[in-house]
């Protein structure tokens, strides 16, 4: 009895120690199964795959900041608005970004896999994002899916830019138009018609409207124009060069600028400010926002500007914001036009995004009709619908809408699409560095052409 109970008490101890293992083993499973638990959902809310609420955030890259005034960027916040409404489990985070250096930032964050979800590049780095990979194609994503008609509904040269393997990887919103801005009111006062027939018609106008403003007293110049190689537009010598030679680049993706026209087009551009004095010399140092900013100011009577400037140049101006308008850049034979730059900014979905399906629905979201509505009304923007063209004739033949007509207009017959088969980042900067060469160290035009030739070559890799 007494062995007995030694052995029950021993096996009882032996019971109540394996039970405390147990009960320990169990415990440090669990601690760890809730540390992996909140790892992983660590990591989901750090990665915007989920939180806890179930919320996809995505991060969008553009120039546009919704929170602030502009009528293009009153429209983003508004669109942004009702997608969040109709999608309750995506979050739109929008970072905005300085518009000049948006392509190079996204592709160093394409290198370093830290790129947005969605990103707006410029037309002219749209040739490097493809060559990089850096962007999806939307026919795997969402595009299979659509209808004929709603095709249909968007397809135009914009559309078709960018198309790579038959398949689709951008849609262009803020689609611009590079041409003449100009001050309806000074033009009526000087007897000045339009369009202008030749440039030399362009120059006796602007001749015409350099002087002392009779009701500001600021010395008011004919043409602004900017030769920073900072925050660039193209300026006189793009529409003047195409026009005579049909294209700025060779077929193999290199510079073609110091030929005959080229030179003669620089000529051009850089007497307004040597010769004819229409435009100021401080022009050599001047950033299109610094022209745009002193436009409002009334300190030119026509300017190099883009469309999408429109609305904004009519609500800041100092004087009668309505009578800003747009015409084309004159030709060569006294019948036909010079083409303007067509540019715009290329929304597409980053290749290495966790998230292409919510930057998808996005991407259609921004497009659709509702949406392209509010771009028109609200943002002042060219509409991507056709129908929406169609459906709002009366708020389009609105005098101070006329613009939205000239560049619908230039876009289908007197516009010069930027190809994107090669890469072209910099052409603007590289000619403004002709003309501070020219105007300032006096170099020839000819052999500053050719040595910006040699810049661009050798940068994109084109010799």
């Amino acid at each position: 009895m007494r062995h007995r109970t030694m052995i029950d008490h021993n096996l009882g101890g032996n019971y109540k120690m394996g039970n405390q293992k147990i009960r320990k083993t169990l415990l440090m499973l669990m601690l760890c199964c809730v540390m992996i638990f909140a790892a992983a959902c660590q990591s989901k809310t750090e990665d915007g795959e989920g939180t806890s609420s179930g919320t996809t955030t995505i991060k969008m890259w553009t120039f546009l900041d919704p929170n602030g005034t502009s009528p293009r960027e009153a429209a983003l916040k508004q669109i942004i608005q009702n997608f969040e409404r109709d999608n309750s489990n995506i979050k739109v985070v929008v970072e905005p970004q300085t518009w000049d250096t948006l392509g190079t930032k996204f592709l160093a964050a394409h290198q370093t896999g830290n790129a947005p979800d969605v990103i707006w590049t410029n037309m002219g780095d749209f040739g490097t994002v493809l060559q990089q990979n850096a962007v999806a194609d939307f026919e795997s994503l969402f595009l299979n899916e659509w209808s004929k008609e709603d095709l249909e509904d968007i397809d135009d040269a914009y559309w078709k830019f960018g198309n790579k393997d038959g398949k689709h990887y951008q849609v262009t919103l803020s689609r611009n138009y590079i041409a003449l801005l100009y001050r309806e009111d000074l033009l009526k006062e000087k007897g000045i018609e339009l369009p202008f027939k030749s440039w030399d018609d362009l120059i006796d106008a602007a001749t015409k409207l350099t002087e002392k403003d009779s009701a500001t007293g600021l010395q008011r110049y004919g043409l602004g124009q900017a030769f920073s190689a900072e925050s660039t537009d193209p300026q006189v010598f793009a529409p003047s060069a195409i026009s005579k030679q049909g294209d700025l680049f060779a077929e193999d993706g290199k510079a073609n600028w110091s030929t005959d026209a080229g030179v003669a087009s620089m000529e051009l551009q850089l007497d307004m400010v040597r010769k004819h004095k229409v435009t100021p010399d401080n022009a050599v140092s001047s950033t299109v926002e610094d022209v745009y900013n002193d436009f409002k100011a009334g300190r030119y009577a026509m300017m190099i500007g883009a469309g999408v400037r429109v609305p904004t140049l009519q609500a800041e101006s100092t004087f009668d914001g309505s009578t800003v308008q747009m015409t084309y850049f004159p030709g060569e034979d006294g019948t036909s036009f010079s083409p303007g730059v067509i540019n715009g900014w290329n929304v597409s979905i980053w290749s290495g995004s966790k998230h292409k399906q919510e930057a998808g629905k996005l991407i259609q979201h921004l497009i659709n009709k509702e949406s392209d509505e509010i771009w028109m009304k609200t943002g002042g923007q060219v509409p991507v619908r056709k129908s929406t063209v169609q459906s709002n004739s009366d708020f389009l033949n609105k005098p101070d809408k006329k613009y939205l007509s000239v560049m619908a207009e230039g876009f289908a017959s007197h516009g010069y699409a930027q190809p994107w088969q090669f890469p072209i980042s910099g052409w603007q900067a590289d000619l403004n560095n002709v003309a501070q060469d020219v105007l300032v160290k006096g170099k020839d035009v000819k052999a500053a052409l050719e040595a910006a030739e040699k810049v661009f070559n050798d940068r994109v890799g084109a010799d």
